[in-house]
Protein backbone atom coordinates (compact mmCIF):
# COMPACT_ATOMS: atom_id res chain seq x y z
CA UNK A 1 0.00 0.00 0.00
CA UNK A 2 3.09 2.48 1.18
CA UNK A 3 4.37 1.86 -2.37
CA UNK A 4 1.18 1.76 -4.31
CA UNK A 5 0.90 5.35 -2.62
CA UNK A 6 4.29 6.77 -3.05
CA UNK A 7 3.69 5.75 -6.86
CA UNK A 8 0.43 7.81 -6.99
CA UNK A 9 2.39 10.67 -4.83
CA UNK A 10 5.38 11.65 -6.90
CA UNK A 11 6.11 9.17 -9.80
CA UNK A 12 2.52 9.14 -11.55
CA UNK A 13 2.83 13.02 -11.85
CA UNK A 14 6.13 13.12 -13.09
CA UNK A 15 5.05 10.98 -15.90
CA UNK A 16 2.44 13.40 -16.43
CA UNK A 17 4.42 16.41 -16.13
CA UNK A 18 4.69 18.27 -19.96
CA UNK A 19 8.51 17.97 -19.20
CA UNK A 20 8.79 14.62 -19.20
CA UNK A 21 7.38 14.28 -22.35
CA UNK A 22 9.61 17.09 -23.91
CA UNK A 23 12.42 14.44 -22.79
CA UNK A 24 10.74 11.96 -24.05
CA UNK A 25 10.45 13.81 -27.21
CA UNK A 26 14.29 14.78 -27.09
CA UNK A 27 15.62 11.46 -26.80
CA UNK A 28 13.35 9.69 -29.78
CA UNK A 29 14.60 12.97 -31.66
CA UNK A 30 18.69 12.24 -31.00
CA UNK A 31 17.68 8.24 -31.97
CA UNK A 32 16.16 9.58 -35.15
CA UNK A 33 18.92 11.77 -36.43
CA UNK A 34 21.64 9.25 -35.48
CA UNK A 35 20.36 6.17 -37.16
CA UNK A 36 19.08 8.73 -40.27
CA UNK A 37 23.01 10.42 -40.27
CA UNK A 38 24.33 6.77 -40.13
CA UNK A 39 22.53 5.31 -42.25
CA UNK A 40 23.80 8.60 -45.06
CA UNK A 41 27.87 7.34 -43.50
CA UNK A 42 27.42 10.47 -41.37
CA UNK A 43 27.38 10.80 -37.07
CA UNK A 44 24.85 13.18 -35.40
CA UNK A 45 25.42 12.00 -32.14
CA UNK A 46 28.88 12.86 -31.16
CA UNK A 47 31.10 15.48 -29.11
CA UNK A 48 31.13 17.74 -31.78
CA UNK A 49 27.27 17.64 -32.65
CA UNK A 50 26.39 18.38 -28.69
CA UNK A 51 29.40 21.39 -28.51
CA UNK A 52 27.75 22.76 -31.40
CA UNK A 53 23.76 22.63 -29.26
CA UNK A 54 25.71 24.40 -26.28
CA UNK A 55 26.53 26.98 -28.63
CA UNK A 56 23.45 27.28 -30.55
CA UNK A 57 21.45 27.78 -27.42
CA UNK A 58 23.24 30.61 -25.75
CA UNK A 59 22.12 33.26 -27.78
CA UNK A 60 18.50 31.66 -28.43
CA UNK A 61 18.39 31.35 -24.25
CA UNK A 62 18.13 34.83 -23.36
CA UNK A 63 14.80 35.48 -25.98
CA UNK A 64 13.38 32.56 -25.09
CA UNK A 65 13.31 33.31 -21.50
CA UNK A 66 11.99 37.41 -22.09
CA UNK A 67 9.68 35.89 -24.17
CA UNK A 68 8.69 33.38 -22.06
CA UNK A 69 8.00 36.23 -19.12
CA UNK A 70 6.02 38.14 -21.22
CA UNK A 71 3.83 35.08 -22.70
CA UNK A 72 3.38 33.96 -18.73
CA UNK A 73 1.72 37.25 -18.01
CA UNK A 74 -0.42 37.18 -20.97
CA UNK A 75 1.45 39.53 -23.49
CA UNK A 76 3.76 39.26 -26.38
CA UNK A 77 6.93 41.33 -27.89
CA UNK A 78 8.31 40.36 -31.29
CA UNK A 79 10.99 42.89 -31.00
CA UNK A 80 13.57 41.21 -28.39
CA UNK A 81 15.87 39.93 -31.32
CA UNK A 82 15.97 43.19 -33.44
CA UNK A 83 16.15 45.40 -29.80
CA UNK A 84 19.28 42.78 -29.29
CA UNK A 85 20.84 43.33 -32.26
CA UNK A 86 20.66 46.89 -31.92
CA UNK A 87 22.50 46.42 -28.01
CA UNK A 88 25.22 44.87 -29.77
CA UNK A 89 25.70 47.31 -32.76
CA UNK A 90 25.66 49.71 -29.82
CA UNK A 91 28.12 47.78 -27.86
CA UNK A 92 30.76 48.03 -31.15
CA UNK A 93 29.99 51.50 -31.86
CA UNK A 94 30.60 52.57 -28.52
CA UNK A 95 34.33 50.35 -28.08
CA UNK A 96 35.21 51.23 -31.58
CA UNK A 97 33.74 54.34 -32.92
CA UNK A 98 33.45 56.17 -29.86
CA UNK A 99 36.39 55.06 -28.15
CA UNK A 100 34.80 53.95 -24.98
CA UNK A 101 36.02 51.54 -22.44
CA UNK A 102 34.09 48.09 -22.99
CA UNK A 103 32.41 48.18 -19.78
CA UNK A 104 30.73 51.61 -20.24
CA UNK A 105 29.77 50.67 -24.21
CA UNK A 106 27.93 47.70 -22.41
CA UNK A 107 26.13 49.41 -19.66
CA UNK A 108 25.14 52.21 -22.70
CA UNK A 109 23.96 49.28 -24.93
CA UNK A 110 21.74 47.96 -22.37
CA UNK A 111 20.50 51.18 -21.16
CA UNK A 112 19.36 51.28 -24.77
CA UNK A 113 17.68 48.49 -24.77
CA UNK A 114 15.61 49.13 -21.45
CA UNK A 115 14.74 52.41 -22.74
CA UNK A 116 13.10 50.49 -26.34
CA UNK A 117 11.51 48.31 -23.65
CA UNK A 118 10.34 51.44 -21.64
CA UNK A 119 8.68 52.59 -25.31
CA UNK A 120 6.94 49.16 -25.72
CA UNK A 121 5.51 48.64 -22.27
CA UNK A 122 4.15 52.37 -23.20
CA UNK A 123 2.73 51.81 -26.34
CA UNK A 124 1.14 48.73 -24.84
CA UNK A 125 -0.21 50.30 -21.17
CA UNK A 126 -0.79 54.00 -21.28
CA UNK A 127 -1.77 54.40 -25.19
CA UNK A 128 -3.49 50.34 -25.25
CA UNK A 129 -1.71 49.50 -28.44
CA UNK A 130 -1.91 45.73 -29.05
CA UNK A 131 1.35 44.48 -28.09
CA UNK A 132 1.66 42.61 -31.48
CA UNK A 133 1.27 45.72 -33.29
CA UNK A 134 3.65 47.56 -30.82
CA UNK A 135 6.61 45.84 -30.92
CA UNK A 136 6.21 44.65 -34.38
CA UNK A 137 6.65 48.50 -35.32
CA UNK A 138 9.78 48.17 -32.42
CA UNK A 139 11.41 45.66 -34.54
CA UNK A 140 11.39 47.72 -37.77
CA UNK A 141 12.63 50.72 -35.39
CA UNK A 142 14.80 49.02 -34.21
CA UNK A 143 16.47 47.53 -37.45
CA UNK A 144 16.21 51.38 -39.08
CA UNK A 145 18.60 52.72 -35.82
CA UNK A 146 20.71 49.52 -36.12
CA UNK A 147 21.63 50.99 -39.63
CA UNK A 148 22.06 54.34 -38.20
CA UNK A 149 24.36 53.55 -35.58
CA UNK A 150 26.85 51.24 -37.67
CA UNK A 151 26.93 54.12 -40.04
CA UNK A 152 28.10 56.34 -37.30
CA UNK A 153 32.15 57.23 -37.93
CA UNK A 154 31.96 55.97 -41.33
CA UNK A 155 33.77 58.43 -43.43
CA UNK A 156 31.28 57.09 -46.30
CA UNK A 157 28.47 57.33 -44.13
CA UNK A 158 26.83 54.23 -45.50
CA UNK A 159 26.21 51.27 -42.94
CA UNK A 160 29.03 48.66 -42.09
CA UNK A 161 29.09 46.01 -39.89
CA UNK A 162 32.09 47.24 -37.29
CA UNK A 163 34.55 45.08 -36.30
CA UNK A 164 35.71 44.92 -32.78
CA UNK A 165 39.41 44.60 -32.27
CA UNK A 166 40.72 41.42 -30.08
CA UNK A 167 39.42 42.36 -26.65
CA UNK A 168 39.83 39.61 -24.26
CA UNK A 169 36.91 40.28 -22.30
CA UNK A 170 34.48 39.92 -24.94
CA UNK A 171 36.60 37.28 -26.55
CA UNK A 172 36.17 35.18 -23.24
CA UNK A 173 32.63 36.34 -23.17
CA UNK A 174 32.04 35.07 -27.00
CA UNK A 175 34.36 31.65 -27.57
CA UNK A 176 35.43 30.74 -24.15
CA UNK A 177 35.42 27.51 -22.62
CA UNK A 178 35.21 26.50 -19.34
CA UNK A 179 36.22 22.38 -20.04
CA UNK A 180 36.90 20.56 -22.86
CA UNK A 181 35.81 16.71 -22.39
CA UNK A 182 37.43 13.89 -24.35
CA UNK A 183 34.11 11.44 -25.59
CA UNK A 184 34.54 8.66 -28.07
CA UNK A 185 37.41 10.52 -30.46
CA UNK A 186 36.13 14.31 -30.44
CA UNK A 187 35.71 16.72 -27.60
CA UNK A 188 32.84 18.38 -26.09
CA UNK A 189 33.42 21.72 -25.38
CA UNK A 190 31.31 23.26 -22.53
CA UNK A 191 31.14 27.04 -23.70
CA UNK A 192 31.48 29.91 -20.74
CA UNK A 193 27.85 31.64 -22.22
CA UNK A 194 25.92 27.82 -21.00
CA UNK A 195 27.25 28.42 -17.44
CA UNK A 196 25.62 31.91 -17.44
CA UNK A 197 22.36 30.30 -19.22
CA UNK A 198 21.60 27.89 -16.88
CA UNK A 199 21.97 30.78 -13.89
CA UNK A 200 19.85 32.52 -15.73
CA UNK A 201 17.18 29.33 -16.09
CA UNK A 202 17.43 29.32 -12.37
CA UNK A 203 16.77 32.43 -11.49
CA UNK A 204 13.65 33.04 -13.62
CA UNK A 205 12.25 29.48 -12.66
CA UNK A 206 12.71 30.11 -9.30
CA UNK A 207 10.91 33.82 -10.23
CA UNK A 208 8.08 32.21 -11.90
CA UNK A 209 7.13 29.16 -9.30
CA UNK A 210 8.25 30.22 -6.22
CA UNK A 211 7.54 33.89 -5.71
CA UNK A 212 4.88 36.31 -5.26
CA UNK A 213 5.71 38.33 -8.51
CA UNK A 214 6.02 35.12 -10.75
CA UNK A 215 2.16 34.24 -9.03
CA UNK A 216 0.94 37.71 -9.82
CA UNK A 217 2.33 37.21 -13.57
CA UNK A 218 0.66 34.03 -13.76
CA UNK A 219 -2.83 35.33 -12.22
CA UNK A 220 -1.98 38.20 -14.65
CA UNK A 221 -2.11 35.94 -17.87
CA UNK A 222 -4.62 33.61 -16.58
CA UNK A 223 -7.61 35.61 -14.96
CA UNK A 224 -6.39 39.46 -16.14
CA UNK A 225 -9.82 40.50 -14.06
CA UNK A 226 -8.51 38.32 -11.24
CA UNK A 227 -5.74 39.72 -10.92
CA UNK A 228 -6.98 43.61 -11.23
CA UNK A 229 -9.58 42.37 -8.03
CA UNK A 230 -6.62 41.11 -6.08
CA UNK A 231 -4.95 44.47 -6.50
CA UNK A 232 -2.47 43.54 -8.81
CA UNK A 233 -0.55 46.44 -10.15
CA UNK A 234 -0.14 45.00 -13.44
CA UNK A 235 0.63 48.28 -15.52
CA UNK A 236 3.79 48.02 -13.05
CA UNK A 237 4.57 44.20 -14.05
CA UNK A 238 3.89 44.92 -17.47
CA UNK A 239 6.75 47.33 -17.40
CA UNK A 240 8.81 45.36 -15.85
CA UNK A 241 8.74 42.52 -17.75
CA UNK A 242 8.76 44.48 -21.36
CA UNK A 243 12.02 46.37 -20.00
CA UNK A 244 13.22 42.61 -19.00
CA UNK A 245 12.81 40.82 -22.24
CA UNK A 246 14.44 43.88 -23.95
CA UNK A 247 17.81 43.93 -21.80
CA UNK A 248 17.45 40.13 -22.43
CA UNK A 249 17.29 40.62 -25.89
CA UNK A 250 20.54 43.24 -25.21
CA UNK A 251 22.92 40.36 -23.69
CA UNK A 252 21.95 37.71 -26.27
CA UNK A 253 23.15 40.78 -28.81
CA UNK A 254 26.27 41.10 -26.71
CA UNK A 255 26.97 37.90 -26.78
CA UNK A 256 26.82 37.76 -30.45
CA UNK A 257 29.17 40.40 -31.26
CA UNK A 258 31.10 39.17 -28.77
CA UNK A 259 31.08 36.09 -30.53
CA UNK A 260 31.33 37.22 -34.10
CA UNK A 261 33.94 39.93 -33.27
CA UNK A 262 31.76 42.58 -34.43
CA UNK A 263 29.12 44.58 -34.78
CA UNK A 264 26.50 42.79 -37.63
CA UNK A 265 23.92 43.86 -39.65
CA UNK A 266 22.19 40.84 -40.17
CA UNK A 267 22.93 39.74 -36.15
CA UNK A 268 20.17 37.62 -34.86
CA UNK A 269 17.84 37.56 -37.96
CA UNK A 270 16.97 34.17 -38.21
CA UNK A 271 16.60 34.42 -34.47
CA UNK A 272 13.05 36.26 -34.50
CA UNK A 273 10.68 33.68 -33.63
CA UNK A 274 13.29 31.16 -32.08
CA UNK A 275 12.47 32.60 -28.26
CA UNK A 276 8.45 32.74 -28.86
CA UNK A 277 8.62 28.98 -30.59
CA UNK A 278 11.06 27.29 -27.74
CA UNK A 279 8.59 29.02 -24.99
CA UNK A 280 5.76 28.07 -26.47
CA UNK A 281 7.18 24.41 -27.27
CA UNK A 282 8.54 23.96 -23.94
CA UNK A 283 5.00 24.78 -22.88
CA UNK A 284 3.90 28.22 -21.88
CA UNK A 285 0.21 29.19 -22.99
CA UNK A 286 0.27 31.56 -25.91
CA UNK A 287 -2.94 32.80 -23.63
CA UNK A 288 -0.94 33.55 -20.74
CA UNK A 289 -1.18 31.94 -17.18
CA UNK A 290 1.01 28.66 -17.53
CA UNK A 291 4.73 27.42 -18.24
CA UNK A 292 8.06 27.28 -16.46
CA UNK A 293 11.72 27.98 -17.55
CA UNK A 294 12.06 24.05 -17.10
CA UNK A 295 9.96 23.25 -20.37
CA UNK A 296 11.77 26.10 -21.88
CA UNK A 297 15.09 25.00 -21.70
CA UNK A 298 13.98 20.97 -23.05
CA UNK A 299 11.74 23.50 -25.62
CA UNK A 300 15.54 24.95 -26.45
CA UNK A 301 17.09 21.33 -27.16
CA UNK A 302 14.46 19.72 -28.85
CA UNK A 303 14.70 22.94 -31.58
CA UNK A 304 18.18 23.24 -31.79
CA UNK A 305 18.96 19.44 -31.85
CA UNK A 306 16.22 19.60 -34.67
CA UNK A 307 17.82 22.15 -36.90
CA UNK A 308 21.30 21.36 -36.36
CA UNK A 309 20.00 17.23 -37.08
CA UNK A 310 18.32 18.25 -40.18
CA UNK A 311 21.71 20.09 -41.43
CA UNK A 312 23.68 17.15 -40.41
CA UNK A 313 21.58 14.88 -42.48
CA UNK A 314 22.29 16.81 -45.39
CA UNK A 315 18.48 18.37 -45.27
CA UNK A 316 18.29 21.95 -47.73
CA UNK A 317 18.72 25.04 -44.86
CA UNK A 318 15.83 26.60 -46.83
CA UNK A 319 13.73 23.41 -45.91
CA UNK A 320 15.27 23.89 -42.71
CA UNK A 321 13.07 27.21 -41.91
CA UNK A 322 9.88 25.69 -43.30
CA UNK A 323 9.80 22.63 -40.44
CA UNK A 324 11.15 25.18 -37.95
CA UNK A 325 8.02 26.74 -38.81
CA UNK A 326 5.94 23.85 -38.90
CA UNK A 327 7.06 23.36 -35.52
CA UNK A 328 6.03 26.58 -34.48
CA UNK A 329 2.21 25.86 -35.82
CA UNK A 330 2.09 22.63 -34.36
CA UNK A 331 3.02 23.89 -31.32
CA UNK A 332 0.52 26.80 -31.19
CA UNK A 333 -2.08 23.80 -32.54
CA UNK A 334 -1.61 21.61 -29.32
CA UNK A 335 -1.67 25.16 -27.01
CA UNK A 336 -5.12 26.43 -28.89
CA UNK A 337 -6.30 22.67 -28.28
CA UNK A 338 -5.69 22.67 -25.07
CA UNK A 339 -6.66 25.96 -23.78
CA UNK A 340 -10.31 24.91 -25.10
CA UNK A 341 -9.93 21.54 -23.32
CA UNK A 342 -9.44 23.56 -20.17
CA UNK A 343 -12.08 26.42 -20.94
CA UNK A 344 -14.56 23.33 -21.27
CA UNK A 345 -13.77 21.56 -18.08
CA UNK A 346 -13.87 25.33 -16.38
CA UNK A 347 -17.82 25.34 -17.55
Amino acid sequence: MEKENFFKKHIRPLFQHKVFSLVILLIAMVILFSLWSSAKGGKFFQGSTLTNVFDSIVLASFLAIGAGCLLISGNLDLSIAAVGALGGMILATGIERWGLPTVLSLIISLVFCALMGTINATLVTKFRFPAFIATLAMTSMSRGLLYWFSSIGNEAGSATNIPVNYNDFLNYLGRGRIAEIPAGGSTIAIPFGVIIVLIFFLFYGMLISKSKFGLKMMMMGGNPTAATLAGINSKRITYILFINASVLGGIAGLFNTARLSQGSLLALQTQQYTGITAAILGGISFGGGAGGMGGVLIGLLILMSFQLGMGTVGVNPFWVNVFSGVILLIALTLDFLNQQRANRAVV
